[in-house]
């Protein structure tokens, strides 16, 4: 239950509610109370000096008319007393009221002074306010006047008070807690519709979270993207691995079937097959690394040229010997690739390969480096490409023809390891009438993956 957000949010906010409801119904109650008290305290004193201005003090006597002018003072038990009581404590005087009243302990207090105190008569609770006065021009006649009222009607005010009180705060607290839920829900619709959205991308209805959500989320948001599009593209990777996988596996298996095919196999053939069957399991690890780092990870060397290109034309001569290619090399110093092996073995297997699958005749590889440029040509007198489709084949699956076997993942594969390399490919008209792949790289710069 606890996790639920909108549980625990409901939670705690509904005990600070109940804290506060609490707490402010008892201080509310508490300045009620002392209010009403003080109104008490107030009145009776004016109940005093009212008596006190009717009393005469004549020859050591106090003179006192039992009527006065409040008739709550006239009425028996009728919840408001007054009474005088001498130094000794002895009652001197009484209003009608307070005629079955009984007399109370305290002490006479000293002139001047208020004391206020509460009592028991019975059920009735009783608060008492005792004044001190010298009624005899201060010759010793000092007089305690009690005034004394039910405190009845002060309960019956603190109890409807507080009755009121609880009603209004049950029913705010009720609104506030309706008031929390909708505020609540509103608030937490962004989650919602998060939700919503990653179920859709679940569901392959979308690829990535595109709703306007709060700035508060959208860190979360970003993140989730990010991981959805890391997911996207390890996925990605694994399947043009395992594309890429069976297009470079099959010039080895080519030239392994091609020597099978022969009557007899000698053993310069064998060492061959050998080479071959190293090559594959080179591309599988190499194809398996990928998959899983793309191309960090790979290892940077200084690898020379020739000898990679000579070994794929042989491999060349196997597999299109049917054609009776000539593979003209033009190397006009020793070059050096900086890089991974297998990333060169890719690029010039796939581009001597499609030069070898779609030229006629001729083919020529030429191979030089000035300043700081690598370059590499791969011309043919196939029947070239046309200019609006030489972009459209460097895309994944895309062939111009038909007739040759393949899925059109080599040059999109040269195109990945490339842009990886931040190097450039160019598709022009060779001067043997067929295609040119020219392939530039910057020797200052080095692999970014």
């Amino acid at each position: 239950m606890l996790n639920s957000l909108k549980v625990r949010l409901l939670l705690m906010t509904s005990i600070m509610l109940i804290a506060l409801a609490i707490s402010g119904g008892f201080l509310l109650l508490q300045s009620f109370s002392v209010v009403q008290m003080k109104a008490l305290k107030e009145r009776l004193k004016v109940h005093s000096y009212s008596i006190l201005a009717q009393v005469e003090f004549y020859n050591q006597q106090l003179l006192l008319d039992e009527m006065l002018s409040d008739q709550h003072f006239n009425q028996l038990e009728s919840g408001l007393y007054a009474i005088i009581l001498n130094e000794h404590q002895q009652r001197v005087w009484a209003s009608i009221s307070a005629k079955k009243l009984p007399n109370f302990s305290p002490s006479i207090i000293q002139v001047g002074l208020w004391q206020y105190s509460l009592a028991k008569n019975g059920s009735e609770e009783l608060f008492i306010a005792r004044y001190g006065v010298d009624l005899g021009d201060g010759k010793g006649s000092t007089f305690n006047i009690l005034l004394i009222e039910d405190m009845k009607s002060i309960n019956q005010d603190l109890a409807e008070y507080r009755n009121t009180l609880i009603i209004l705060l049950l029913s705010a607290g009720i609104f506030l807690f309706i008031m929390q839920l909708i505020v609540l829900r509103w608030g937490l619709k962004p989650l919602h519709h998060l939700s919503n959205d990653l179920k859709d991308i679940q569901a392959g209805d979308k690829d990535k979270l595109t709703g306007d959500y709060p700035k508060e989320l959208r860190p979360l948001t970003s993140n989730l993207n990010h991981l959805l599009k890391v997911e996207q593209n390890q996925r990605n990777r694994y399947r043009n691995s395992l594309a890429d996988l069976s297009h470079s596996l099959k010039t080895p298996i080519s030239v392994i079937q091609g020597i099978l095919y022969k009557e007899s196999i000698d053993k310069k053939d064998h060492e061959y097959m050998k080479s071959q069957v190293s090559k594959m399991t080179n591309t599988i690890r190499y194809q398996l690394q990928r998959a899983v780092h793309g191309f960090q990870g790979l290892h940077i060397n200084k690898i020379p040229i020739s000898p990679m290109v000579n070994s794929i034309v042989d491999a060349m001569h196997k597999v299109y010997a049917d054609k009776g290619l000539s593979i003209e090399l033009v190397i006009a110093q020793e070059c050096y690739f900086q890089g991974d092996e297998d990333d060169l073995m890719e690029i010039l297997g796939n581009l001597i390969d499609n030069a070898c699958k779609y030229g006629s005749h001729v083919i020529v590889i030429t191979i030089e480096h000035s300043d700081n440029t690598l370059v590499l040509c791969f011309s043919d007198d196939g029947l070239g490409i046309p200019a609006l489709q030489r972009e459209a084949i460097l895309q994944r699956g895309v062939r111009l023809d038909t007739v040759e076997a393949g899925q059109g993942m080599g040059l999109a594969l040269v195109k990945e390891i490339l842009d990886a390399y931040q190097a450039n490919i160019e598709i022009s008209n060779s001067s043997l009438g067929g295609a040119c792949f020219k392939v530039s790289f910057n020797t200052q710069v080095t692999r970014h993956d």
